[in-house]
């Protein structure tokens, strides 16, 4: 139960990250954008976009942590061998596995390289790493 709980608070604590620092990195492209004019009109107020971003990363990202939890709990019981510094070695490696293969798209696109870059790196260090250590905490 520790590591589904400790899949949730990473989850949330990405979720109250992600709401202001989007909506602020929003407004600033809605000049260079025509996905960000869309979304982020001139005159859009940041605390109101970070409130709509905040609440659409909280139910993903604490989703994604909670499913990841599981998949933690599961591989807990069966291959609780270290590696990676982390406390369970096929966890990590699924985390790194499963985000190179959402990320490997995004970075044809020169323009998207680092941010995606940036992201992929938060998400492998939050729920590959951060979440086994949280639970071995909790547990």
């Amino acid at each position: 139960m520790a590591e589904v709980f400790s899949g949730f608070i990473v989850g949330y604590v990405l979720a109250i990250i992600v709401g202001p620092l989007g909506a602020v990195m929003l407004v600033r492209e809605n000049r260079h954008t025509g996905f960000a004019q869309r979304a982020a009109p001139p005159g859009t107020s940041i605390v109101a976009l970070s409130v709509v971003i905040h609440f659409a990363a909280m139910l993903v990202l604490t989703a994604l942590g909670l499913v990841l939890g599981m998949a933690l709990a599961g591989l807990d019981a069966r291959h609780p061998r270290d590696g990676l510094g982390s406390p369970n070695l096929l966890y990590t490696v699924m985390v790194i596995a499963i985000t190179v293969i959402i990320v490997a798209p995004a970075v044809a696109a020169p323009k998207l390289r680092r941010p995606v870059g940036i992201v992929a790196l938060t998400l492998l260090v939050a729920f590959g790493w951060a979440v086994p250590w949280l639970a071995q905490l909790g547990g």
